[in-house]
């Protein structure tokens, strides 16, 4: 079963299952890629953001991603495997223009979740 496809709860404050590319402000700006069926934030603010699928009741919840919460990190904190971006613009062109996401991307998609 495709990931859009798959079963989820829904409610106030989620959305069909999809890919995502999320950026939070910090000190600088940190992405973090994954599948999640959560809204990000009110009016585009948030203190993190979960790349993670509630599923049905007594289902639980799942996910995939290269961090399960992105939130903004100190400068002595590890970056990594979140990516960070001095703008917004750089944040944009990883996705729109580069490979990695792309790729990652066409990966995510392709996930068959089995019951």
């Amino acid at each position: 079963m495709c990931i859009r496809d798959r079963p989820h709860s829904g409610g106030e404050g989620t959305i069909a299952p999809h890919v995502v590319f999320r950026v939070i402000q910090g000190y600088r700006y940190f992405g973090s890629y994954g599948i999640t069926n959560l809204v990000g934030g009110a009016d585009s603010k948030a203190c993190q953001l979960q790349n993670v699928v509630r599923g049905l009741p007594g289902k639980g919840n799942y996910s995939f991603s290269d961090v399960r919460s992105l939130k903004p990190l100190a400068p002595d904190e590890k970056v990594a495997p979140a990516k960070a971006f001095d703008t917004l613009d750089q944040a944009a062109g990883y996705v729109n223009k580069g490979s990695e996401f792309a790729n990652v991307q066409r990966m995510l998609m392709s996930l068959k979740i089995k019951n």
